[in-house]
């Protein structure tokens, strides 16, 4: 049994994925429940992750999900270090700072290498990213690991938040209009920038100017939940009119 397990789990890492019907193949001695249980077993070890009719490796999936991620960092890479420069500019020495989750947050970061703060953030990237800043004290929020963005939601976020005066929050959106607010894609993301929002005594909200008019199932927060936004300059005026007009120090 055991042999076969380790057969199973090395036909997955070196295919990244297997069928319950591919692995049925490969031992044509073995049933599918029994194969099924094999795969259960490697899931409670941690090597792979269950789909459904198979199996992926736990490598396999993180190299794709960092793929994706440097990915969205190089995204409108231009628009984001402007939008970086105008944040960084924003932020207080000595500070306790929230950064939220993203790749428009990783070039705020790298642009405030050596500034004294006490950082918070629920991205593991970002959290390095800090690191690198002798002056920077790092936390991270509890929670469960998303594998879509890299990112760590739930109750465990949300109560490590209850606790901590946040001086600033500087969070990001996937979508902005006047009529739905700020919005993200799921209910976790939704659930802890909320949290954060309530426990920052400023809000400076980040987006890029191709954001605008993206409309994403869960709102987060509204005109009158932030101080500061920050774009780049391609945002047309219309697009900020709205804002403006909301109270929003715009830059």
């Amino acid at each position: 049994m055991w042999d076969r397990r380790e057969k199973i789990l090395a036909y997955i890492m070196e295919h990244g994925e297997a069928s319950i019907a591919d692995l049925t193949a490969l031992f044509p001695n073995v049933s599918s429940m029994t194969i099924r249980r094999d795969l259960e077993f490697l899931e409670s070890r941690g090597d792979v992750v269950r789909t459904k009719g198979g199996a992926k490796s736990i490598k396999h999936l993180s190299l794709r999900h960092e793929a994706a991620y440097h990915h969205r960092e190089l995204e409108n890479a231009e628009l984001k270090r402007e939008i970086a420069e105008k944040t960084a500019s924003l932020l207080d020495d000595n500070s306790c700072i929230y950064f939220d989750a993203g790749s428009t947050m990783m070039h705020i970061v790298q642009k405030i290498p050596e500034k004294p703060m006490f950082a918070i953030t629920n991205d593991p990237n970002l959290a390095m990213e800090l690191l690198k800043n002798p002056n920077c004290e790092v936390a991270m929020t509890g929670g469960k690991l998303s594998r879509r963005n890299i990112s760590l939601t739930g109750l465990g976020a949300a109560d490590f938040l209850s606790g901590i005066n946040i001086g600033t929050a500087v969070m990001a959106s996937s979508g902005y209009s006047p009529d739905l607010g700020f919005t993200c894609g799921t209910y976790e993301e939704a659930a802890i920038k909320r949290a954060v929002i309530s426990a920052a005594s400023r809000v400076i909200l980040v987006m890029d100017s191709e954001k605008f008019s993206r409309n994403h199932p869960f709102t987060f927060a509204t005109e009158s939940d932030i101080d500061c936004f920050v774009t780049d300059s391609l945002a047309s005026p219309t697009a900020l009119s709205h804002l403006t007009r909301s109270g929003v120090r715009v830059y």
